[in-house]
This record gives C-alpha cells, structure tokens and sequence, in this order.
C-alpha cells in the first residue's frame, strides 16, 4: 500500500472514528461515553503506531534501492547517487553511432548498488556518495 493511500485510510478511519463516537456521546450520556472512548482511544492509538511502524519500513525498503541502466545507449552513461556538494557535467555533443545488439536482459541490482548493463558507445561514471562531483 502507498503512502498517500495509508493516508486517506487513516483519515477515513479518524472521520468515521469520530462521527461514531459523537453518535455515542449523544446516546449514552458523557460519564458512561468518556470511559469507552478512552478504551477505544487506546486502540485507535496503537493501530496508528503500528501503521506509522509499517509505513517507515516500507520507506525504508524504497530507499534501499540501487541504480540501474539497461539498454543499449549511443552516447555516455553517468549515474550520481549520494553526492555531498557540487555535482557539474560537461558532456561532449559529438554525435555518437548507437550501438548494435540485442536489448539487455532484465536485471535489477542488489540494495544500494548501482550497475550498468548493455551497450553503450561512451563512458560509464557510477559515483556514489563523493562530495564534489566534476567530469568533462
């Protein structure tokens, strides 16, 4: 599940919650209705916990990903992941002839790794976590 639909089911749930509750309050009277809301309160709250638990491991998951190029490229291949500082580019306009073959097979690399597969006419720069980036 997304993070923007574990927010609209969070506040759906707090809206129906809450128009219950009033309905309650309404229905058996404030001393009786303050006690069950404060039971329910506590299960509300651990429900949120454990939704807000889930959703920072399933940032954390998404952030664990790696960088990955697959195909055939006709010119240079630059991937810059966790730069601290400047990152400046200069890359050349000569045109480059595409390279010949056959699409790459599917690959994904392994958590926080970064790779490059196929063919690819120009330069590859991987750079991962430098702290001022300059290629020319």
């Amino acid at each position: 599940m997304s993070g923007k639909a574990m927010a609209w089911s969070g506040g759906i749930v707090a809206a129906a919650a809450s128009g219950g509750l009033i309905w309650y309050f309404g229905r058996v009277g404030w001393e009786r209705a303050s006690w069950v809301a404060g039971v329910a309160g506590l299960f509300v709250a651990v429900a949120g916990l454990a939704v807000t638990i889930w959703g920072l491991v399933l940032q954390q998951r998404a952030d664990a990903g790696g960088q990955h190029v697959a195909a055939n490229v006709s010119g240079s291949v630059t991937l810059v992941r966790g730069a601290d500082g400047n990152v400046k580019i200069k890359n050349s306009s000569s045109t480059i002839a595409p390279p010949a073959g056959a699409a790459p097979a599917p690959y994904a690399p392994a958590a926080g790794n970064q790779s490059v597969t196929g063919s690819i006419s120009g330069p590859v720069n991987l750079i991962d976590g430098a702290k001022d980036v300059e290629l020319e």
